[in-house]
């Protein structure tokens, strides 16, 4: 009986395995086709410029995917993603603004971001409220503050130290965003696939009342993933600041659906668990290119919206009978 239960767990994580693999091979072909389509309409798509270009644009989603992948790992979601950045990148506009020290508005922002995800993290995991209800409010008071604090009126920064951020580039070749981004992947893929801390996300996410029982505090795995989240989403709310040179009130909109869309087509369950940090790159790489495609051919932005309403509806489809063949 008990070989049979343990065979019958192997068949079980070989068929998710291979639903996987097809599912990303999937995702690898629709980006080969969006390339193609694009290159053909526009003489402009397939040039260098445009493709750094498509990968600063990118970098604001990506950089805070890495920790929305981490909070879906655990079953989670945080839909305060773009008022987040509003409010970041508002005090780093004001903070910089009293300051002229670059080095202080990095810190700060980074630290609002910390606090800000540490609370979403301590108010779910022990008040056991909901994540989506939680930053839920924390997407209201984010965004309520925003406007509180600039009085609905943009706050310009046109600074180089400011602004070097978004639109800077190191070695006056490569985009500072790229680099960011590149090593926040680099980091949150050791973090996650070499750690204990990694081990202990995937299980808590699987089984929490079982990860709890083993003797993992699955609360602080919670609290902690939450945190980095928060800190990668100061991050990307720099890097947004600096691009449209100065904190706005109203910027982010819509950015937690970029967020989350490219998580799970990049393979990650919402019923947490199962997913891979290479999955939300290609996610991320497929949404950005058909973003920049989109733009180019001067399709509206509210077509662009429900585009990605149907993507979103896709990959859930896919990521429910993927876990039903599991």
């Amino acid at each position: 009986m008990k070989n049979e239960t343990v065979n019958n767990r192997f068949i079980k994580n070989k068929a998710f395995q291979n639903s996987d693999v097809m599912r990303q091979l999937t995702l690898v072909l629709v980006l080969l086709i969006q390339i193609v389509l694009f290159s053909s309409l526009s003489d402009n798509f397939l040039t260098s410029s445009n493709l750094i270009n498509v990968l600063r644009q990118v970098s604001v989603t990506a950089i805070a995917a890495v920790g929305m992948f981490m909070i879906i790992l655990l079953g989670d979601i945080d839909l305060s993603v773009g008022s987040v950045y509003a409010f970041i990148g508002v005090m780093a506009a004001v903070i910089f603004r009293a300051t002229e020290n670059a080095v202080i508005t990095v810190f700060a922002a980074l630290a609002l971001g910390t606090v800000i995800g540490f609370s979403s993290g301590f108010i779910t995991a022990k008040g056991k409220i909901p994540a989506f209800v939680t930053t839920l409010a924390i997407m209201s008071v984010c965004r309520g503050l925003a406007f509180i604090i600039t009085d609905g009126t943009p706050i310009g920064v046109v600074n180089p130290k400011f602004t070097w951020f978004g639109s800077g580039y190191i070695f006056k070749t490569i985009p500072v965003p790229i680099v960011i981004m590149i090593i926040v992947f680099i980091i949150g893929f050791f973090l996650i696939n070499f750690t204990r801390f990694g081990r202990y996300v995937y299980a808590s996410g699987g089984n929490e009342q079982a990860t709890r029982w083993s003797g993992i505090k699955t609360d602080r795995i919670k609290i902690l993933v939450f945190t980095i989240s928060g800190f990668l989403m100061g991050m990307s709310s720099l890097i947004l600041a600096g691009r449209l040179g100065g904190g706005l009130p109203n910027a982010g909109n819509g950015a937690e659906l970029d967020v989350i869309t490219t998580v799970i087509l990049g393979g990650t369950s919402l019923t947490g668990g199962k997913g891979k940090l290479w999955g939300v790159i290609t996610g991320v790489v497929v949404i950005g290119v058909l973003n920049n495609g989109l733009t180019m051919l001067n399709v509206s932005s509210y077509w662009q919206q429900l585009v990605k309403g149907i993507i979103i509806l896709i990959a859930v489809f896919l990521d429910k009978k993927a876990s039903k063949s599991a």
